[in-house]
C-alpha cells in the first residue's frame, strides 16, 4: 500500500528574511513544523533531536537580544561621552606635540610608559645653541615640570633676560643602553568642543585638535 506523502503547509516566500526576535521566532517554529510534518513516519525525531533544536533557536535568539542591548548601552554610552565632553571647554590639558618655554614660571610635560635612568631635559634657542640637564631615576607616567625642577644644565644655565623662546625637547636612556620611548607634551586650552561620528573632538584654537584619547593629562 502506497503512503500518500504529507503536504507540506510551509511557504518559504512567506517567511521573513528579518533578524529581529519575533523573525527568528517565526522562521524557527515554521522551520520545525515542516520539518516534521515531512519526517519519516517510521523514523521520527526524537526527543534529543528536537531538545537540541531548541537549544540552537534559543542561542540565536539570546545572541540577537545581547546585540540589540549592547547597541543601545553604545548608543547611552556615546551620549553620555558628548555631554561630558562639553565640560571641558575652558580646561587646560596637555596632549602629545613640541612645547617651548619663554619665562622659568613656564611649564612643560613630558610621558614615559617604563621607568627609565635618566631622561635628558634640552633646551634649545632659536640661533640652535642648547641646553641640557638630566632627570635621574624617572618614574613611569605624566611628568609636568618647570625649570625650577632641573638643575645643573650643560654647558651652561640657559638666560630669559632677553625675553628668549626655548624649544623643549626629551630623550630617555637607561644603563643597559636601551632606549625607552617618551613623548613630549604641549599644553593646551580647550576653546570648544566638537562632536563626529566617531565621537567628541577638542578643539584647541592655534594648538589644533584632539579627541578625547589623545589627552595624557587634564587640569
Amino acid at each position: 500500500m502506497a503512503v500518500t506523502p504529507v503536504t507540506n503547509s510551509y511557504n518559504a516566500t512567506s517567511s521573513s528574511n528579518g533578524s529581529s526576535i519575533e523573525d527568528i521566532t517565526n522562521n524557527f517554529m515554521n522551520l520545525l513544523v515542516a520539518q516534521m510534518q515531512n519526517q519519516d513516519p517510521t523514523n521520527p525525531m526524537d526527543n534529543n533531536q528536537l531538545t537540541s533544536l531548541m537549544a540552537q533557536f534559543n542561542t540565536a535568539a539570546g545572541v540577537q537580544q545581547l546585540n540589540s542591548t549592547l547597541g543601545n548601552v553604545g548608543t547611552l554610552v556615546n551620549s553620555m561621552q558628548q555631554m561630558n565632553a562639553a565640560q571641558w571647554v575652558g580646561r587646560s590639558i596637555y596632549v602629545e606635540g613640541d612645547s617651548s618655554v619663554t619665562s622659568t614660571d613656564d611649564t612643560f610635560a613630558f610621558s614615559l610608559n617604563n621607568n627609565v635612568d635618566k631622561v635628558s631635559v634640552v633646551l634649545t634657542d632659536r640661533a640652535g645653541n642648547s641646553y641640557t640637564a638630566d632627570l635621574k631615576d624617572v618614574k613611569a607616567g605624566v611628568h609636568k615640570l618647570t625649570l625650577d625642577d632641573l638643575t645643573g644644565f650643560q654647558p651652561a644655565e640657559p638666560g630669559f633676560d632677553n625675553g628668549e623662546t626655548y624649544k623643549v625637547t626629551y630623550t630617555a636612556a637607561n644603563q643597559d643602553g636601551s632606549v625607552p620611548k617618551i613623548v613630549s607634551l604641549k599644553h593646551a586650552k580647550v576653546e570648544s568642543v566638537s562632536f563626529t561620528l566617531s565621537g567628541a573632538v577638542l578643539q584647541l584654537g592655534l594648538g589644533g585638535s584632539a579627541t578625547l584619547g589623545e589627552v595624557y593629562l587634564i587640569e
